[in-house]
């Protein structure tokens, strides 16, 4: 019992070991460089239920491991550079910058569905059980969001920070845990922001990130499933209200559990709004050493990809770090197949919503 302890710990530690691959210097035509290699089908919407059969002639497709850099403007990969609160971003690739004017009509389409939704109570973009009331806040809210990105002006490299939330029991204890997208900010009880956790940093970077020209919004993912607290309703609260001025523009996505489900639900509204790509924020902890190439962690409980192949069935895109400066920012996008031609593969995702 004690020698499996020891390995238990040993393991642990090992958590803190996140490993990224160094670039290979000749590319292929695989997975690795965003295509499906092996000269077989391409994906199908079969793919989405039995993606290890349909993709087995690639054994990289089972990852989501790629090098994006190779292929900046197959990938829509701009490296971020972080300076303190300072974060810039170089110039996005040609085709690649957010949004266009096809994402704009993506948009449009996307806030009317929306707010239908909020009108009815019910929109698939939030695949969970929460309170209707907390669904129509959360969707009225995002369709105001969605019709503002739409008419705004300018083009940035990515299309969203995302920001995965951070869950603690002691969250249930906040001030902010009936608090609604749409309420007036509030002050915050002694407290909350050790309450938080690492949600504190992350919405810090996000905000930095954005005001830095990064991204137009950030996508704050997180549910209730730690404490009653819906924790990408807090990050609103913390970006919108604690991280001060210019205010910060945030779609919420309330339903997520996991580190793999906020991908998941994050993804759903990348592929709706016509994106390509988004940058991916974290603190400097065990989150940001999970989404590196590798990483100990996954000896313990597996990597994201074998928890989205055993949950849902398939990979759910890609990512890589981007950041300069911390190693807690990520390339990401929902497309695994991200070089082959968006009329073909390249435009296949299973994380579409409708």
């Amino acid at each position: 019992m004690r020698g499996r302890l020891a390995s238990i710990a040993v393991l642990a530690a090992c958590a803190a070991c996140g490993v990224q691959y160094v670039t290979p210097s000749e590319r292929a035509a695989d997975a690795r460089f965003g295509r499906l290699g092996g000269g077989g089908p391409s994906p199908t919407a079969g793919a989405c239920g039995d993606w290890s059969s349909i993709v087995a002639h690639d054994p990289y497709a089972a990852s989501h491991v790629s090098y994006p850099e190779t292929d900046p403007a197959g990938a829509c990969f701009t490296p971020v550079t972080h300076q303190g609160k300072d974060v810039r971003a170089g110039a996005a690739p040609p085709g690649c910058a957010f949004p266009d004017d096809g994402a704009r009509a993506d948009l449009r389409r996307l806030a009317d569905y929306v707010e239908r939704g909020a009108a009815a109570r019910t929109t698939t973009l939030f695949p969970c059980a929460i309170a209707p009331a907390q669904r129509a806040a959360a969707a009225r809210h995002n369709a105001r969001v969605l019709r503002s990105l739409a008419t705004r002006e300018g083009s940035f490299p990515y299309a969203a920070v995302v920001v995965p939330g951070h869950g603690l029991p002691e969250q249930s204890e906040s001030s902010l845990v009936d608090y609604l997208p749409g309420d007036a900010c509030r002050p915050l009880r002694g407290g909350d922001l050790r309450r938080f956790g690492a949600m504190v940093m992350r919405a810090e970077r996000a905000a930095d990130a954005i005001r830095g020209g990064v991204a137009p919004v950030a996508i704050v993912s997180g549910g209730a499933v730690h404490s009653k607290l819906v924790e990408a309703f807090a990050m609103l609260h913390l970006l919108t209200c604690i991280e001060g001025e210019p205010p910060v523009d945030v779609l919420v996505e309330p339903c997520a559990e996991h580190t793999h489900t906020n991908l998941r639900n994050s993804a759903r509204w990348l592929v709706e709004m016509g994106a390509r790509a988004a940058y991916l924020v974290t603190d400097d902890f065990i989150q940001s050493e999970y989404f590196q190439d590798w990483s100990g962690f996954e000896l313990l409980f597996g990597s994201v990809d074998q928890r989205s192949l055993r949950d849902f069935g398939y990979v759910l895109g890609s990512w890589r770090q981007a950041s300069r400066g911390i190693d807690a920012g990520f390339w990401f996008t929902p497309y695994r197949f991200w070089a082959e031609p968006r009329d073909g593969a390249g435009s296949f995702s299973c994380v579409a919503a409708r």
